[in-house]
């Protein structure tokens, strides 16, 4: 994302399937081509197996070489930690904000599908125009 907060996309394989391979390959085209040594690099993407375990085998986006968000237990934490904050200062808030669906209102809780710009809306809006399914807006 750049200055603005519009997405540029850095890189983007056509590949015959996604899979642990041709994330392991694309990852590694990335480090190669665009990485390059660079520190602090963040990759977001979704949870899927092959993104998650060619990642793991990854230096580039471990810290303090970079990290990769993907949805976490972290985000989980980090939400039932505020609810707590919110239960002790307003039981009333928390009992309220509690019935509510987290998947419809939560990052933490929504399985990667409202991540915004940065996952799932451009990359989705690419691959549509890329197999010939939609014009981006």
């Amino acid at each position: 994302m750049d200055g603005n907060q519009q997405v540029l996309p850095l890189a983007f394989a056509i590949v015959d399937d996604e899979s642990y391979a041709s994330w392991k390959w694309f990852l590694q085209q990335l480090s190669r081509h665009v990485i390059r040594g660079r520190r602090g690099v963040c990759l977001i993407s979704d949870r899927h197996a092959g993104i998650i375990k060619a990642v793991n085998e990854s230096s580039e986006f471990v810290p303090p070489n970079g990290v990769h968000r993907a949805g976490s237990e972290y985000q989980i934490r980090k939400f039932n930690r505020i609810m707590e904050e919110i239960k002790g200062q307003k039981l009333e808030a928390f009992t309220f904000l509690d019935r509510i669906n987290k998947e419809k209102w939560t990052a933490s809780h929504d399985g990667g599908w409202r991540c915004g710009i940065l996952t799932i809306n451009m990359s989705e809006c690419i691959n549509g125009v890329l197999k010939g399914l939609v014009a981006c807006r």
